[in-house]
């Protein structure tokens, strides 16, 4: 008789500690959550179609062309801050360089993302106003190129 209380004194003992140790653990993460960025693939607006990728974007506006040379992540309220390239085009025949100016202006990209919307601001060097577009994921963009 003993014998059983001793054991089950220990058994409870034992399954009140497990259970204090395992409150106490802290709880165990899993895999890091994924850098919230924005979607790849396709995205327009009116004057401007964006390209994005996992190194950047491409965008392409009806009179210019841009890059981005890094990922587009976003802080915890959906918005990004890149620095990136604009190059205005011409509308002079085709040259050696496809019409395009020689080189480009640093340029400042910034965005909220909102569901499958996006907001561009584009701060060009040397121009005092921003240049803004509302794109739509999966949009081609409606471009009305230089001619």
């Amino acid at each position: 008789m003993r014998f059983v209380a001793v054991v089950l004194i220990t058994a409870c003992v034992g399954l009140s500690c497990a259970g204090q140790m395992k409150a106490s653990r802290p709880a165990q993460s899993g895999a890091a959550a994924p850098t919230k960025a924005v979607p790849n693939g396709v995205w327009g607006g009116e004057h401007i179609r964006m390209e994005v990728n996992d190194s950047g974007a491409d965008i392409e506006f009806d009179c210019a062309r841009g890059s981005i040379s890094q990922r587009l992540e976003l802080d915890d309220k959906g918005r990004f801050k890149v620095q990136g390239i604009y190059i205005a085009e011409t509308p002079a025949p085709a040259a050696v360089d496809g019409g395009l100016t020689a080189s480009g202006v640093k340029a400042t990209y910034t965005g909220t993302l909102s569901g499958s919307s996006l907001r561009l601001e584009v701060f060009i060097e040397g121009q005092d106003m921003p240049r803004t577009f509302d794109l739509v994921q999966g949009d081609q963009g409606h471009l009305a190129k230089c001619a």
